[in-house]
């Protein structure tokens, strides 16, 4: 059995500044990819990537895995698919367009997420990482990835054979369009996860992590049933006796929209990152800590 999950944007580690993507200027996914996979192979100091990645998503997604004493592999946006024993340098890139951290293609909107994921196998010279993963573990494959991330990686799940395929079961949270021949292999959770025995609690943003934790411990229960049709009763069941709650729902913008409305908001740097952040939300604006304390340190530095 193994668990993938994504990569998360809080490292533990270091980052060498060869490797922030915000530092490059390449137009095509393709150059982009090329002169990153070159920097990747020339960094010194590397880290065990389970021990690289932080965050909640990240802490679910290991407690999963020990719940199955299996393996963890993170997709990673500027790793590939990588087994989270495998020594990385630390790194800042997403495939976030609103993020300073996107390549540069991603940001001015002249490639997609698919488009990057595609430049950066092809650098590391990769044809699909899922296909070689499936060949070193046996049994079912726990993806637990968000939208944009199963999105991005969902032509090499088509690529696999259909007994591979089966093997999948992907996590997701809510309305999630996918190929019809990824469908059956869906294991679908929805607003009501936080309400359920065993899940953790925490933000949108690690809830597909805290989805799987709840359907790890489902499998561990009964480690006998693998069909995936009874699977989705276990969830079925467990979610028809919760509640859903409710989520403010707040707009996204982008980095620039958020400097520009700290700026506003706090001209003299005075206020806490923490009351600036509850502000954000309160005006109805979405941003996770972590980013909005590096767009608030950067703007702070800048107005200096």
């Amino acid at each position: 059995m193994l668990i993938i999950t994504s990569c998360s944007s809080t490292k533990r580690v270091s980052v060498p500044a060869a490797l922030c993507a915000a530092r490059y200027r390449s137009s095509t996914p393709d150059a982009f990819a090329r002169t990153w996979v070159r920097n990747v192979r020339a960094a010194s100091d590397l880290y065990a990537a389970r021990d690289v990645y932080g965050g909640p998503a990240v802490a679910s997604a290991a407690k999963a895995a020990r719940t199955l004493d299996c393996d963890l592999y993170f997709v990673s946006a500027g790793m590939s698919l990588v087994d989270g024993d495998e020594a990385i340098p630390g790194y800042d890139l997403t495939v976030s367009s609103h993020s300073a951290s996107a390549p540069a293609p991603l940001r001015v909107g002249s490639t997609t997420p698919r488009d990057w994921w595609v430049a950066l196998n092809k650098a590391y010279g990769v044809s699909n990482p899922f296909a070689a993963a499936l060949r070193k573990h046996r049994g079912l494959i726990l993806m637990a990835l968000p939208g944009t991330y199963l999105r991005m990686v969902e032509p090499d799940l088509l690529a696999l054979t259909a007994a591979n395929r089966k093997r999948l079961r992907l996590v997701t949270i809510g309305r999630t369009a996918l190929a019809a021949d990824l469908l059956p292999q869906v294991i679908k959770y929805d607003a009501r996860l936080d309400s359920l025995d065993g899940a953790p609690q925490g933000t949108q943003s690690s809830a597909v992590q805290r989805a799987l934790v709840h359907f790890s411990s489902l499998l561990r229960s009964r480690p006998e049933a693998v069909d995936t049709d009874v699977q989705r009763e276990w969830v079925s069941d467990a979610l028809s006796s919760a509640l859903a709650r409710t989520c403010p729902s707040r707009l996204v913008q982008t980095d620039s929209e958020i400097a520009k409305w700290i700026r506003k908001q706090d001209p003299g740097s005075e206020l806490a990152q923490s009351k600036l952040l509850r502000m954000l939300r309160a005006d109805g604006y979405a941003c996770e800590q972590k980013r909005f304390r590096r767009i608030a340190e950067l703007t702070r530095a800048q107005a200096q």
